[in-house]
C-alpha cells in the first residue's frame, strides 16, 4: 500500500477555526507539557480533517498515516523564534508513552502503553519533517469520534500553560447543556454548566498525583503541589486569569470561576474535599452586568450553584430517573460513588464496595449510575434521613447493595469486617 502523506497546514491556514478534539487527550490525566499539547492539538485537527478523505474508518489505512511538515508548521505551533524548541517537542513525543486502560472483547481490563507518534524523521537536505501517527490510536480515535469536543485551535495555541489548556478543554466539554446531579444533596438542583469535582479527582485529572506502573508499582511521576492552597495558587488561579483575559480580549469564548462547596467537610489533613467550577460562555455569561462579569473577589456575594427552589406543588411526585446520572462523565460517576461511600461507610467497608462496584462496571457500563440511583432513592426516605449513622450504614449494607441492586440484575454480598 502506498504511503498516504498529508501536510499539517494548507493554504496558509494557521488554525483560526474550530476543530473537533479527540477526547482521548481531553479525558486523560494531564501528562503532557504545554508545547506537547499544542502539537497534539494540531495533529488531532489534521486527523479529523482527513478522517473521511483518507478512509480512516479502516484500521489498515492507519498503518501509513504520515504527515509532511516544514519549519512553517513548527512556527505555527511555537512561534517563529522557537522552531528549535518545537522540534524538540515533537521529538520528545516520539519517545513518550501514553498509559490508557480499556476492556477487551472478554471484558478483561487491559493496560496499554503506546505512542502518539511512532516515527519522526528530519531530512537534512530538504529540512522537511515527516511524522507517522501510531496505528494504536485507531481504537481510541475511531471509538470516540461521536464524542469529539469542539475547541478553537487559535485559542488553544494561544494558551501559555498546560493547566490553562486543560481547563480550556474542560470548559468546552461542559459548556453546553450539561447539568451536574449531586446525590449527596438530593434536595438541590444544580444550575447548568457547573461541575463539582473531588480534590482527589482534580489532582489526578491535572497530573498532580503520583503515577505508578500498575504492575511493578514503580513511581513514574512524583506528586505536585501537595498543599491545597499551593495547588490553587499555582494551578487554578493562573489558568483562570489567562482564560478570563483572553475572554475579555475576544480571543476566547469560555472561562470559569470556582469555589469550595463544603468547607466543613474536610479531609484528615484539613484540606477541602471538593471543588466546584462555574463555566461561563458568551451565550451564557456570569452576569449581564459587565462589572460583575469577572472572577469572584473577596467581598462579593457567594457564588450560587443551585436553581431557585420551586413550590412544593410543582415538584410533588417527581422521581429522578437512572438515565439522569448518565449525563455525568464516567470518571465523575465513579467519583460520585466514592464520595457517597465515604459519607456513610467506614474506610474498610467503602474500599470493599468500591472494588466490587468497579468489577461490575467492567461488565456493565451503567453500573456507577445504578449505584448512584439506589443510594439516591434511599436518601429520599424520611426514616433514612432521620436515622443515625449506624442505621444508615446498615441500610446500605443490608438493603441498598444486597437487595435494591437486584432490580438491575446484580447485588453485592454484605461487608463483613475481618
Amino acid at each position: 500500500m502506498a504511503k498516504r502523506r498529508i501536510t499539517l497546514i494548507e493554504n496558509g491556514d494557521v488554525g483560526k477555526c474550530s476543530f473537533s478534539f479527540n477526547n482521548l487527550i481531553l479525558r486523560s490525566p494531564l501528562r503532557y507539557t504545554m508545547m506537547e499539547r499544542r502539537f497534539l492539538y494540531k495533529l488531532s485537527e489534521a486527523i479529523k480533517m482527513r478522517y473521511k478523505e483518507m478512509g480512516l474508518t479502516m484500521r489498515d489505512n492507519w498503518q501509513n498515516l504520515v504527515f509532511n511538515m516544514t519549519d512553517r508548521d513548527l512556527a505555527s505551533i511555537g512561534g517563529n523564534k522557537h522552531i528549535m524548541r518545537t522540534y524538540k517537542t515533537v521529538r520528545s513525543l516520539a519517545q513518550k508513552a501514553i498509559i490508557q486502560f480499556h476492556e477487551n472483547e472478554d471484558k478483561q481490563l487491559v493496560v496499554d502503553y503506546f505512542h502518539w507518534i511512532d516515527a519522526f524523521r528530519w531530512n537534512t537536505s530538504t529540512h522537511d519533517y515527516t511524522v507517522r501517527v501510531s496505528p494504536e490510536l485507531y481504537e481510541y480515535v475511531i471509538n470516540l469520534t461521536k464524542s469529539f469536543t469542539i475547541l478553537n485551535l487559535h485559542t488553544a495555541i494561544l494558551l501559555t500553560s498546560k493547566y490553562s489548556q486543560k481547563f480550556y478543554e474542560i470548559c468546552c466539554l461542559y459548556s453546553g447543556d450539561f447539568r451536574y446531579i449531586d446525590p449527596t444533596a438530593p434536595d438541590e438542583t444544580y444550575k447548568k454548566r457547573i461541575l463539582k469535582m473531588s480534590v482527589e479527582t482534580f489532582r489526578s485529572t491535572f497530573g498532580l498525583s503520583e503515577l505508578h506502573d500498575p504492575k511493578t508499582g514503580e513511581l513514574l511521576e512524583k506528586e505536585k503541589y501537595q498543599r491545597f492552597k499551593t495547588m490553587v495558587e499555582k494551578v487554578i488561579l493562573p489558568a483562570q486569569r489567562e482564560l478570563y483575559e483572553l475572554y475579555q480580549n475576544n480571543q476566547c469564548d469560555v472561562w470559569f470561576d470556582f469555589d469550595v462547596p463544603d468547607r466543613y467537610g474536610r479531609g484528615r489533613n484539613g484540606s477541602p474535599k471538593n471543588l466546584r467550577f462555574y463555566i461561563y460562555t458568551r451565550e451564557f455569561p456570569k452576569s449581564k452586568d459587565i462589572a460583575k462579569d469577572r472572577p469572584w473577589q473577596e467581598g462579593d456575594e457567594p457564588l450560587q450553584p443551585y436553581e431557585e427552589k420551586k413550590t412544593a406543588n410543582s415538584t410533588k411526585g417527581k422521581r429522578m430517573k437512572q438515565t439522569d446520572w448518565l449525563s455525568l462523565d464516567g470518571d465523575f460517576q465513579r467519583d460520585t460513588v466514592r464520595q457517597l461511600l465515604n459519607i456513610y461507610l467506614d474506610a474498610d467497608a467503602a474500599d470493599y464496595y468500591m472494588v466490587k462496584i468497579d468489577e461490575e462496571q467492567r461488565q456493565n457500563n451503567d453500573t456507577y449510575s445504578q449505584v448512584i440511583q439506589v443510594i439516591y432513592e434511599k436518601q429520599k426516605q424520611a426514616k433514612f434521613q432521620q436515622g443515625t449513622k449506624k442505621y444508615k450504614q446498615k441500610c446500605l449494607i443490608d438493603f441498598v447493595f444486597a437487595q435494591n441492586l437486584k432490580e438491575y440484575g446484580w447485588s453485592i454480598p454484605p461487608f463483613s469486617p475481618k
